[in-house]
């Protein structure tokens, strides 16, 4: 029997979906990270690298006209004046930021408004942040339907931020919860920081990415009737 795994996608979108609608493919469509396999399938994979390297891309491109020179010019400047020209880029109010960062905040199916009140929203997003500076340290959180833009915002005001991608879940905290667990072993309090959050961990985006797979899989499981 063919080893298969579920395919975590990209944003809500599998390249993979057209042969395989119920997202579920051999093994060897996934790429190998470290002991097991990544998130997303090698299809899903292209996807995400073609947005990231589009939205790098226009960053880039308005740093370096902002400053009134060539994109060569730019990538022949020392890395500390490179990164200067583009934090003033992402710290501004750039419609290519707005834009290509959030998406649409809401799930596109209309949903009753729900009063924001904490962990009673059961439904909402598990969200991954990260600042560039910084790479080995990531963000795990929750929040409410329309609440991504605020978690950014909150965030930026301590450093750079990025949203690397945003998972929608029915209910958001168990997913949160048992997401973390997956990932206790390398949670900053778990490796003895004190002085930190409990949303942090310490390992690589492939390894969020493929605890929050497993959680999504165990999501999509249909319940089973106990006894008679």
């Amino acid at each position: 029997m063919t080893e298969t795994k579920r395919c975590g996608g990209y944003k809500g979108e599998w390249a993979c979906e057209e042969d395989y609608p119920d997202h579920i493919l051999p093994v060897d469509r996934f790429s190998i990270h470290g002991n097991g396999y990544q998130g997303m399938c090698k299809e899903c994979s292209k996807i995400h690298h073609a947005s990231w390297n589009l939205r790098q891309n226009a960053i880039i491109r308005e740093a370096h006209i902002g400053a009134g020179i060539t994109q060569k010019e730019f990538r022949a400047l020392p890395i500390t004046d490179r990164r200067a020209l583009l934090e003033r880029v992402t710290l501004s109010n750039s419609p290519i930021r707005l834009r290509s960062e959030f998406g649409q905040s809401a799930p596109m199916t209309k949903r009753e408004t729900v009063k924001v009140d904490g962990k009673a929203v059961p439904e909402g997003w598990v969200y991954v942040v990260r600042n560039p500076d910084v790479p080995s340290v990531i963000k795990i959180g929750k929040t409410f339907p329309n609440g991504i833009p605020d978690i950014m915002s909150s965030a930026r005001r301590f450093g750079r931020s990025e949203l690397v991608d945003k998972f929608w879940f029915e209910e958001a905290y168990k997913a949160e919860q048992s997401i973390h667990a997956l990932l206790k072993h390398c949670n900053l309090r778990t490796l003895g920081h004190t002085d930190c959050g409990t949303e942090l961990f310490k390992c690589t985006i492939e390894e969020a990415m493929d605890a929050i797979a497993k959680v999504q899989s165990e999501n999509d499981r249909p319940s089973v009737a106990v006894g008679g």
